[in-house]
């Protein structure tokens, strides 16, 4: 099976692999220290868009990944099983970040949404950017922990800071 073209990457939080997602919907574990292949499966219908990795409290590593079918899925990093989807929103995901034990996720429909926490029980809410404040298509997410400002970045080549 031909993974496909690599569409986004994540390194693992101890530094040791990193994850790979493909257009053809499956993701991949590749050992950092040894370039070996740790594990490969397919995880989503349509390709994937992003992926992110994080240690839970108890110290499993886990793996998020998007994609184009709508599905916002939780992994194992440890042996690549399906944990749970998280509640989806009516479009695919294409920017995800995490802090602070929560999931903040942003489409191309300029749609922020946060997940209160990293579990299947997570509540979620979401709110549209207006236009007189984002200009363009938001194409790109990353969050400031110490002050939890929130750096958007658009089609247009503009990045706005939101608070």
């Amino acid at each position: 099976m031909a993974a496909g073209l690599v569409r986004c990457l994540a390194t693992g939080p101890n530094g040791h692999w990193v994850a790979a997602g493909h257009s053809s919907g499956i993701l991949s574990l590749i050992d950092l220290r040894t370039g070996m292949l740790i594990s490969s499966w397919k995880g989503h219908e349509g390709e994937v868009l992003q992926v992110s990795a994080w240690n839970s409290p108890a110290g499993a590593q886990h793996l998020i990944s998007s994609s184009l079918d709508q599905s916002l899925s939780v992994w194992s990093a440890d042996d690549g099983k399906f944990k749970f989807n998280f509640r989806s929103s009516s479009e695919p995901v294409h920017c995800l970040s995490i802090t602070g034990g929560e999931l903040v996720t942003a489409t191309t429909a300029n749609r922020i949404g946060v997940y209160t926490s990293l579990t299947p029980s997570a509540s979620f809410s979401s709110t549209k950017l207006r236009s007189d404040t984002f200009k363009g298509v938001l194409t790109s997410l990353a969050l400031a922990p110490l002050n939890r400002m929130m750096l958007l970045g658009s089609d247009s080549g503009m990045v706005s800071v939101f608070c």
